[in-house]
């Protein structure tokens, strides 16, 4: 039983054709209302968190403990005056932050987030690949902000968006090397082994004990492509004014910085699938989701120190980092998943 049936089992009065058009509909407005309000929760809670690191109080005015501070901000935002730059591309101008945040919300739909009660299992859309999807996907995104850097004619956007391509290529490789490792060891035990929901079933123990350089490089190269603090390339505020974003205003510069927060969410609840069990756990019958949740949870926390205490890299020592010594080590993790897979029979 999944979410989609139990929908379908309430509106089949209406018949099956529209019954099952209307659940769709409504399952997707509800995965729309979850990544929203998971990007709402994640943003108050890192700046409260920042906060308390800092010494300071933090959002403390509007609503209780400030928790309404973020609605004040949304409508600021919305109501700010829309200035775009006049020698503009202006199609890929437009474009740009809708195609980072379009491609977020598609990457959830393809994450299998396991059953809670009574509702079933929560997973939007199955596909037997939903791997490869999720990373083509993943790859996408940034072609939103090398738009913004290009489209704008600002040479400091221009340099982030350069910045940005050098950090995504640097990191890339060696996360897809650590994939396939994950898939290479979960292939021995079943024939879908591209499916995120089968490999997280392969996971008698978590791949991350198994496999703990990959664990360690993919993690690495996630927070690289979330493009925070210490690789925050893209943006350099310090440097480059704020990157590929600063010729933005308004609420296409909340869909870029909605992009980064979510971009840590998808990275933490990918690594609790791949990596950590996923929504494996006591009664993950029925609460499966719970235990998914509290995983990427941890992994956001872990995200939100890095950002809050790491000093930002010098760029060619970046670079240099994914290149000389993350591509080796997922090279050496890929022998070894090769090793477990084939020699002991894992």
């Amino acid at each position: 039983m999944n979410l989609l049936y139990r929908l379908f089992l309430i509106l089949r009065f209406l018949g099956h054709d529209l019954g099952y058009a209307l659940s769709y509909i409504i399952e997707s407005i509800i995965l729309i209302l979850f990544v929203s309000i998971s990007l709402i929760i994640m943003i108050y809670s890192f700046r409260k968190y920042m906060a308390r690191v800092q010494m300071r109080i933090g959002p403390n005015r509007v609503g209780r403990f400030g928790s309404l501070q973020l609605i004040a901000d949304a409508l600021k935002l919305a109501g700010k005056e829309v200035i775009f730059p006049k020698e503009r591309d202006d199609l890929p101008y437009k474009v740009a932050p809708f195609l980072v945040f379009f491609g977020l919300i598609l990457s959830f739909a393809f994450l299998p987030y396991g059953d809670l009660a009574w509702f079933g299992n929560l997973t939007i859309t199955y596909s037997s690949v939903s791997i490869i999807f999720i990373f083509a996907i993943i790859a996408i995104m940034p072609i939103g902000e090398v738009l913004a850097g290009i489209s704008s004619r600002n040479k400091y956007a221009l340099m982030g968006s350069l910045r940005a391509v050098a950090k995504d290529i640097s990191f890339e490789i060696p996360m897809m090397l650590s994939v396939i490792a994950i898939i290479m060891m979960a292939s021995a035990r079943t024939p879908t082994a591209l499916n995120f929901q089968s490999v997280v079933a392969t996971e008698i123990l978590p791949y991350g004990i198994l496999e703990p350089l990959g664990l360690i490089v993919f993690f690495i190269a996630m927070v690289a492509r979330a493009s925070y603090s210490p690789f925050d390339m893209g943006e350099s505020d310090s440097e480059l004014v704020s990157g590929y974003s600063t010729e933005y205003t308004g609420m296409r510069f909340g869909i870029f910085y909605m992009g980064l927060f979510g971009s840590i969410f998808l990275g933490s609840i990918i690594v609790s699938l791949l990596y950590l069990g996923g929504f494996n756990g006591p009664y993950s019958g029925y609460v499966g989701f719970i235990w998914l949740m509290i995983k990427a949870t941890i992994l956001v926390i872990i995200s939100f120190t890095v950002w809050l205490t790491m000093p930002r890299i010098r760029i060619d020592k970046l670079v240099n980092s994914g290149w000389k010594y993350l591509l080796p080590i997922s090279f050496i993790n890929l022998v070894l998943a090769g090793v477990l897979t084939l020699g002991f029979g894992w």
